[in-house]
């Protein structure tokens, strides 16, 4: 961002403006001789329409970014004055160069306010080159002063025009479209209409009665063709849009097309994410371009075996292909054994899962998804399904899968980590950072409290034994994502859990008609933070008493208050921990369960399958066991408090600090005490933690 460089104080804009009006019939030239440049001044008015540099959103349906010979990505500017060409503001010369070092003509600044403002040259002219400017003045130079004074009361009197995400590039099977304008207070009037005619324009021209679009009311508008389609379709989406300030003068009507293409066919593609090694997997990424929501799939080929990690969304039909058979014809080696691994039972990641049954593969889905499945599979194939859950792993020859498990998606949800290399197989729970196609993830089924203990939880088990957590593949991400990733998918459960519903806002992805108050948590900008931001649907509307925090509504024990964390106040209760890492020892879990036992019929038998896990730290469960070494006399302890605004840790009786790396001597039948105080300073918790030796 470059507002810091370019924004004067409201005195020095005063003095610019006042120099402007009072300057002498030479293009109102003043006594600045200090010029500005053509990178300079396309880089602020970039700045000022937040227009999305290419590289800065996960668009796997954009153009190729255009670029300048003379201008690089890296250089000060360079994407800021790539942004605005990708943006139609500024165009090459005939050698292809931007010339960014050169001062800015009159005629240029003219040509390309006028292009931003989406206002005729004629009207913006008199604004930057004085009363008196005429064409041949056209060559002359601005000086900064006059080129800041000029930008100021041009946007102070033209309301910016509507733009509209993501660009009208490629043609995609879905969009959701967001507009704004950076005008403060300005309102957007927009109309929209469909055809599958490219020629057709009949959507009517808006009004001020027409309907008003913001993010809040409205998200991204989402338009998408069917999930199963026999042939290829095509459809036009046009928006027409302006934008109307009291006191401003109004934006011209802009008009914006979306090409929505679906392909009825498709065969399926790989693509190399991964060149296998002696002590490394081969990973490849697996999708078809017909399948609506393009879901991803991995397949991991080891020295001995190869799994495929999640089975797609295309639906199984005599002349629809079959994922199965193209693995084994494009990327098994021959003699080698493959199984499939569902991530988690959600149909755009289990469809082709019978065909892997029909070809006598082995089938992993963990049985906490069996019930909501179950009249997919025939019988035979539900036999042949086994239950993969955390604390398993796959053997590959060079490389080892370890399973976790991580609820809130779906309750089926398992995650596969290679600790030796860094490579984690996510599936969905992580999050989409696809810009404007898939921009939420729906976590509702778990409360929030529990999952980013889980979560935590999880993380700490990545790391052990020396894990790394390097390339994260997720079910609707075509790059891998990274570390930071996970702590992304944290900071956005902990915003809440810090400052409850102020940390939330309604969900990005919109319909035309649907309400769009589902509370959302919302980490950074997909439009200009790349991978790196979040958007998590935790339940229930903005505002409703939906409650998205947990309610313990009787006493763990004697020592301790039941609280209702959702409420106006509720997230200052907090006293728990969410997470306790013991370094030197073993914390002995509890079984943790989220939601009621599933009772259903699966091969011919009916059965029931808990929705918990075993062997967890549960906030809410105050003694355990920690089992230590007879050889280790200390212990390391690092106390995660579930809100960060907690008002005093002690561990045995010291105040420590959140997350605290704590050395403790201990011996067997020591007791290891926590306390804290809630951010409230009111509600409190007691851990007590017993030592084992062994």
């Amino acid at each position: 961002m470059h507002r810091g460089k370019f924004g004067l104080t409201l005195l020095m804009f005063s003095l610019c403006l006042f120099i402007w009006s009072c300057g002498d019939s030479d293009n109102n030239k003043t006594s600045n001789n200090d010029k500005i440049s053509k990178a300079e001044a396309v880089a602020e008015i970039s700045d000022y329409f937040q227009w999305p540099h290419p590289d800065d959103y996960n668009d796997v349906w954009r153009n190729p970014p255009k670029k300048f010979n003379d201008v690089k990505t890296t250089d000060e500017y360079g994407k800021l004055i790539e942004a605005a060409y990708e943006e139609g503001i500024i165009n090459a010369d005939d050698s292809g160069n931007f010339n960014p070092d050169s001062n800015i003509t009159y005629g240029e600044a003219i040509e390309i306010m006028a292009e931003a403002f989406k206002q005729p040259e004629d009207t913006i002219a008199p604004y930057i080159g004085g009363a008196n400017y005429t064409t041949a003045d056209s060559e002359n130079t601005l000086s900064t002063a006059d080129f800041e004074a000029a930008f100021s009361t041009i946007k102070n009197t033209f309301v910016a025009p509507p733009y509209a995400l993501p660009r009208q590039a490629h043609a995609a099977p879905r969009r959701y479209v967001k507009m704004y304008t950076p005008t403060p207070g300005a309102t957007i009037y927009y109309t929209w209409c469909q055809s599958s005619d490219p020629t057709s324009n009949d959507c009517t021209e808006p009004t001020t009665d027409s309907a008003v679009y913001t993010v809040a009311t409205k998200g991204h508008i989402n338009h998408s063709l069917g999930f199963f389609l026999s042939e290829d379709t095509d459809s036009y989406i046009t928006y027409k849009a302006m934008t109307v300030k009291e006191g401003s003068i109004s934006s011209p009507i802009q008009a914006f097309t979306w090409h929505l293409h679906r392909l009825g066919y498709s065969p399926y593609n790989a693509k190399l994410m991964v060149q296998g090694t002696e002590n490394r997997p081969t990973v490849y990424q697996i999708y078809n371009d017909a399948e609506s929501l393009r879901p991803m799939a991995y397949y991991i080929e080891g020295s001995r075996e190869a799994i495929v990690f999640d089975a797609l969304f295309t639906q199984i039909t005599d002349d629809n292909p079959n994922l199965a058979q193209y693995v084994r014809d494009n990327l098994l080696p021959v003699g080698k054994k493959l199984s499939l691994v569902v991530g988690h039972a959600h149909p755009d990641h289990d469809a082709q899962a019978r065909n892997f049954a029909e070809a006598g593969y082995d089938i992993y889905a963990n049985e906490r998804g069996w019930s909501s499945r179950a009249g997919y599979y025939t019988e035979a194939q539900q036999s042949a399904i086994k239950n993969v859950d955390e604390g398993d792993s796959f053997d590959l020859g060079n490389c080892t899968l370890d399973v976790y498990a991580l609820p809130g998606h779906q309750d089926s949800l398992v995650i596969l980590q290679d600790k030796e290399n860094g490579l984690i197989f996510a599936t969905d729970i992580y999050g989409c950072t696809r810009a404007g196609s898939a921009d939420n993830v729906n976590v509702a089924g778990l409360k929030v409290d529990r999952l980013l203990s889980f979560a935590q939880q999880t993380y700490t088990n990545y790391l052990k034994n020396n894990g790394r957590t390097d390339m994260v593949f997720t079910g609707h991400d075509e790059t891998a994502l990274a570390d930071i990733n996970l702590h992304i998918f944290e900071e956005a459960l902990q915003q809440v859990i810090d400052n409850g519903e102020a940390a939330c806002s309604p969900t990005l992805r919109g319909t035309t008609n649907a309400d769009v108050t589902a509370r959302t948590t919302l980490i950074g900008d997909m439009w200009h933070d790349g991978t790196n931001w979040i958007a998590l649907i935790i339940g229930g509307n903005m505002g409703d008493d939906y409650e998205y925090l947990t309610n313990t509504p009787v006493n763990a024990d004697g020592a301790t208050t039941a609280v209702n964390y959702n409420g106006a106040d509720g997230f200052t209760h907090y006293s728990v921990l969410s997470n306790i890492e013991i370094e030197g020892g073993e914390l002995e879990g509890v079984d943790v369960a989220w939601a009621d036992p599933a009772t259903f019929t699966w091969a011919g038998e009916e059965i029931t399958v808990e929705n918990s896990l075993p062997n967890k730290f549960d906030p809410w469960t105050y003694s355990y066991t920690i089992k230590v070494p007879q050889e280790n006399s200390t212990l390391t302890v690092i106390p995660t408090t579930m809100s960060t605004k907690v008002q005093s840790i002690k561990l045995n009786g010291e105040e420590v600090g959140y997350r605290s790396h704590n050395t403790v001597n201990v011996n067997d039948g020591s007791i290891i005490t926590i306390d804290v105080v809630a951010p409230d300073n009111e509600t409190t918790s007691s851990y007590t933690f017993t030592v084992a030796k062994y």
